[in-house]
């Protein structure tokens, strides 16, 4: 990302917000890991996110759909696929431990690694595949804003990435409140008989 803002300075120039938020984020993400230091399942369950990122974020770039729709359905199953990730994620922590926060708390530390890796795949594949990226947002908005296309396709990782970095923790804790909560129902469930 800094070697992107140093080869495209006119990025941070035209979406200082978005290059301030995704560099903040990064930052409270990391002093977040380094002092909890997640457990190994937190850890294993954000590489599960970060490869179901990776393959959401493949599947979007690298396969030519015909349709609008096919697109569109395309990432919102893999977005639902990651949603219900964060939920089996807290439930099954949530069911060893008995304890709901420890399930939302695997939950969210899977997000902020999940992401981490996603941000990192989406600017390798706009270096290494730089010619695909500027074929692939040519009918993007702002694109003309731009008069190297390269720039243009680190600020739409940028802009992407400033939402990622603020909705997945949220989500994460959503859905593994959803997750932890079905656990202790089972819990509570399998404890009566």
């Amino acid at each position: 990302m800094t070697i992107a803002l140093i080869n495209y300075p006119i990025v941070f120039y035209k979406a200082k917000e978005t290059v301030i938020t995704v560099f903040t984020a990064i930052i409270i993400y990391v002093l977040l890991w380094t002092f909890i230091k997640p457990d190994a399942f937190s850890r294993n369950g954000g590489l599960l996110i970060g490869f179901l990122f990776i393959a959401n974020i493949s599947i979007e770039e690298f396969i030519d759909w015909q349709t609008k729709t096919g697109t569109l359905v395309s990432t919102l199953s893999m977005m639902f696929l990651i949603f219900i990730s964060f939920s089996i994620i807290s439930g099954i922590r949530t069911f060893k431990t008995q304890n709901i926060l420890q399930g939302i708390k695997s939950s969210f530390f899977s997000s902020l690694l999940g992401t981490l890796i996603a941000l990192c795949f989406g600017f390798l594949i706009d270096f290494v595949f730089s010619n695909r990226m500027v074929h692939a947002l040519t009918n993007y908005p702002g694109f003309k804003n731009y008069n190297d296309p390269k720039a243009f396709t680190f600020y739409n990782s940028f802009d992407n990435a400033s939402n990622h970095v603020i909705i997945a923790p949220i989500v994460s804790i959503i859905m593994g409140t959803l997750g932890g909560a079905i656990a202790l129902i089972v819990l509570r469930l399998r404890n009566r008989k």
